[in-house]
């Protein structure tokens, strides 16, 4: 008698512990699936932009010739780079040469087939000065 006692509690509580396991099953169900976050896709700069970020580069001179040369190849692209679309364009900016566009001081930047320190300051004082005024 004894013994079917036991094994009636012990039944009652295995019963008890399936019965907690499917409301938890139940209820995970009734969740919402995680969604992942999308990143923002990529969004066309302006020429504005361009020329502001190449500005903080180049002189004004310099940086408009960029910007042009910079969003009509992109925008001749569909702004990719390779196969595969642009994910950031002041990445791309970066990327691109921008001493070929550099067009002031050039001679005074090479003496003697050495770069000259000074000139590099002097160009950098200007460039300081001129954002100044």
């Amino acid at each position: 008698m004894m013994l079917i006692l036991q094994l009636k509690k012990r039944i009652e509580i295995l019963e008890a512990q399936v019965q907690q396991l499917l409301n938890a099953q139940t209820q995970a169900a009734q969740l919402p699936a995680p969604t992942k976050e999308k990143k923002p896709s990529f969004v066309k700069p302006t020429v504005k932009e361009i020329f502001d970020y190449a500005c903080e580069k180049l002189s004004n001179d310099d940086a408009l010739k960029f910007t042009e040369k910079f969003h009509a190849h992109y925008e001749a692209n569909g702004w990719k780079v390779g196969r595969n679309q642009m994910k950031d364009w002041k990445a791309a900016v970066r990327k691109w040469d921008l001493t070929t566009f550099v067009t002031t001081n050039q001679q005074t930047k090479i003496k003697n087939g050495k770069f000259d320190s000074d000139a590099a300051q002097r160009i950098y004082n200007d460039a300081h000065n001129y954002t100044k005024g």
